[in-house]
């Protein structure tokens, strides 16, 4: 297990590596001038020389590799450089930017969770039944529709026609202002995906809880609810956890939507902002924050699902005594 863990850790601090060299590199080519961001129409009206100055100031005329490596030991000393339009410190931009977008996540995460947990259960124990079929059918729509689309009805039906809910912003009212912000958002980026998790968790129920171990037990007499979460449900959920990581990536694409359409002031609209802005700094600082967050959120389900998995232990405790 430990050499796993290790092999894990060099193999995740390598793909950190490679994709900040991609991310910088596709940033550098995203056509714009950054220094037209700055100044504006005020920048045509500046002599060659100062446009020049102005790159150099910026770091913009060096070498791809030399801009790189600068950046790169400066986030390894904790300096992400400054914003090109604000001025302000990257790092404290991100500080109050990761806030929310945890907050957000881990509220869609908790819905996503105990609805799938509920109906994949309920769903892969009752299968071809009329709540299958009605399960089945929602899975479907929500599979099918656009979050932005989804949000838009959302904001039609809880704000524009019962008043009930803000459509925009966190809230500073207080704890109930704050829920009453975060419930649409949440409800529209934990619902997107929560069709795949609830087919995953059904169709390996319905498939393991067929197994010969699986009528053995029965035959010992064993009571199904022990069954149920002792044997079936711990080999359903593994392919259960390895969507959840592989799918952390499409949470923070859509969080760029969510967040935009409500104004959640998280690192998704900050991307998008800083992206339309040409600010470079800000811009590679949430997507390199962002892929860390999913890399590292993948590494921990693997090793969850080693550590529940028998079969992958024994595996590894063989490979560990080679």
């Amino acid at each position: 297990m430990a050499r796993f863990i290790v092999s894990r850790l060099c193999e995740t601090t390598v793909v950190l590596l490679i994709g900040s060299m991609l991310c910088f590199a596709f940033i550098r080519m995203l056509p714009g001038d950054p220094a037209a961001a700055m100044y504006g129409d005020q920048i045509q009206k500046m002599s060659k020389a100062d446009q020049i100055r102005i790159a150099e100031n910026l770091g913009l005329n060096e070498p791809f590799y030399t801009q790189y490596s600068k950046w790169f030991m400066g986030v390894l000393h904790g300096e992400w450089g400054r914003s090109y339009i604000t001025g302000e410190e990257v790092k404290t931009i991100i500080a109050h930017a990761i806030g929310p977008t945890m907050t957000l996540m881990l509220a869609a995460a908790v819905l996503t969770l105990i609805l799938s947990l509920f109906l994949g259960v309920i769903t892969g124990l009752r299968r071809y039944s009329l709540f299958d079929h009605a399960v089945t059918v929602t899975s479907f729509i929500f599979m099918s529709l656009p979050s932005f689309w989804f949000a838009l009805m959302l904001m039609l039906f809880f704000s524009v026609y019962l008043g009930i809910l803000p459509t925009s912003g966190m809230g500073q009212g207080g704890v109930g202002a704050w829920l009453k912000h975060l419930i649409m958002p949440a409800f529209v980026l934990g619902l997107s995906h929560i069709g795949y998790y609830i087919r995953i968790l059904r169709n390996h129920i319905a498939v393991t809880q067929e197994n010969e171990f699986v009528w053995a037990l029965r035959a010992r007499g064993i009571s199904e609810r022990a069954i149920l979460w002792k044997h079936i449900f711990p080999n359903a959920s593994l392919p259960y956890l390895s969507f959840m990581g592989m799918s952390l990536s499409l949470t923070f694409a859509g969080s760029v939507v969510v967040e935009t359409l409500f104004s959640w002031p998280g690192l998704g609209r900050l991307s998008l902002k800083s992206a339309l802005a040409h600010d470079y700094p800000v811009l590679l600082a949430t997507i390199l924050l962002s892929m860390s967050i999913v890399i590292i959120g993948s590494l921990i389900i693997d090793l969850i699902c080693a550590s529940i998995d028998p079969r992958m232990r024994q595996h590894l405790l063989k490979e560990e005594g080679r």
